[in-house]
């Protein structure tokens, strides 16, 4: 019994709680300055119009914005009913006094910077905001870590002599408030229609098969793109079951490996070193088998590759790419090398032979005079190898230079 009565009295609760909440009968979508978004609020008048200018009471305190369409009624509608309510239609004071706001507020956004600076903290002012009667001002700042700004309200609270609030914001806040163009070339989704921001991992543009570059799967704010988490679901959906990519696979009695996987045309591209085909994706799905520790054979280099397609897709032109081959020395022309080509490398494989050590009493006379004549042996076949080139340079230099004598004018009239 004890059990039902608190179930009952809880019950009492929440719709006492809820009928407290849905007080106003009507509702009214409020747009203010700067903001991406319309807020509602609720209302006894139902003669607000589209562009009528409300005060409104907010977290802040009394604030002034439009409306973005006429006040609906909650019960013909089903709406449900913000707390916070519409305070007035605005009157011509408050129109100039949210005009000379904007005035203050770049006062007062000077007053902070110049405060900032002299403090030397560590932080980007980004905008100042007042409430209508000015009894409270909001600063926005970026910073990178916590910032100790107790020195600072000091400081503004002597200068301003109003309620002072500071708040500190990520770089994707920041893209929110700002705004910008994307990649797209229409404007940040986080300033047109996102109310919050969702969680964004590598994970998702590596299920779009995306080319893992930060530089163009980051937006204004530097963070991951928020548009990879729109169509992360339809390719998980579109991809399961498939082997992934680089896997190797059993089709049709042959082993091949999956190069390439394209979701919006249902294509896949098997390869291995006799062929190339092109399947779709049911096909892979159902007709392929996954293998594991497959090696594949090599392939001859006077074979090629013959590319099937059997997606329905008709292939592409080949490009006509230029062949490079790069031919090597056979075994009769490393047989037939002269005599002085195999003294050499025979001299130099000699050098690189380490001479056999012994260990015992000893053994350190024995090693060091067993280095010393391999030492003189290099040295002397150096020596001849040298003497043998400068021969055969200096035979090389006489027969390609020809000699000729030029005698003055006197000379050869004296000769003739």
């Amino acid at each position: 019994m004890s059990l039902d009565k608190d179930v009952n009295i809880n019950k009492k609760e929440e719709t006492a709680a809820e009928e407290t909440a849905v007080v106003f009968p009507y509702s009214v979508a409020v747009r203010f300055r700067d903001a991406a978004k319309p807020y509602s609020f609720g209302c006894y008048d139902d003669t607000i119009k589209k562009g009528n200018w409300v005060v409104v009471e907010t977290q802040q305190g009394l604030e002034m914005g439009m409306a973005e369409a006429d006040s609906m009624n909650v019960e013909k509608y089903g709406l449900r009913m913000p707390t916070r309510p519409v305070v007035r239609i605005a009157t011509m004071a408050d129109r100039r006094s949210y005009e000379e706001n904007v005035h203050y507020e770049q006062d007062a956004y000077n007053i902070c910077a110049e405060e900032i600076e002299l403090l030397g903290l560590d932080m980007n002012l980004l905008n100042a905001q007042y409430t209508l009667d000015r009894s409270k001002i909001l600063f926005i700042y970026l910073a990178d870590q916590r910032v100790d700004f107790r020195e600072l309200l000091k400081h503004l609270g002597a200068r301003l002599h109003c309620r002072i609030e500071l708040r500190q914001i990520g770089e994707r806040d920041k893209a929110k408030m700002v705004g910008g163009i994307g990649l797209c070339g229409m404007e940040c989704c986080c300033r047109r229609f996102k109310n919050h921001f969702d969680i964004i991992s590598i994970n998702m543009a590596k299920n779009q098969m995306l080319a893992l570059n930060t530089e163009k799967l980051s937006g204004m704010c530097g963070k991951l793109m928020c548009c990879l988490k729109y169509e992360d679901d339809d390719y998980k959906a579109l991809t399961e079951g498939l082997p992934k990519m680089g896997s190797q696979v059993e089709y049709e009695g042959g082993i091949y490996r999956i190069t390439a996987m394209n979701v919006m045309s249902d294509e896949a591209k098997l390869e291995n070193h006799q062929q190339v085909i092109f399947l779709s994706l049911a096909d892979l799905r159902e007709k392929a088998i996954p293998r594991k520790g497959v090696v594949m054979q090599k392939r001859n280099d006077g074979e090629k590759k013959e590319v099937i397609h059997r997606s329905g897709r008709q292939p592409e032109p080949a490009s006509k790419a230029a062949h490079v081959s790069m031919e090597l020395p056979s075994l009769a022309e490393k047989k037939e090398r002269t005599p002085k080509q195999n003294q050499r490398s025979s001299s130099r494989n000699e050098t690189k032979k380490e001479p056999r050590r012994t260990f015992g009493p000893g053994a350190n006379n024995q090693n060091k005079d067993k280095e010393a004549n391999n030492n003189r042996r290099n040295n002397d076949s150096r020596k001849r190898d040298n003497a043998s080139r400068s021969k055969e340079t200096a035979k090389s230099e006489t027969k390609n230079v020809t000699v000729r004598t030029f005698g003055r004018k006197k000379t050869q009239e004296e000769n003739k």
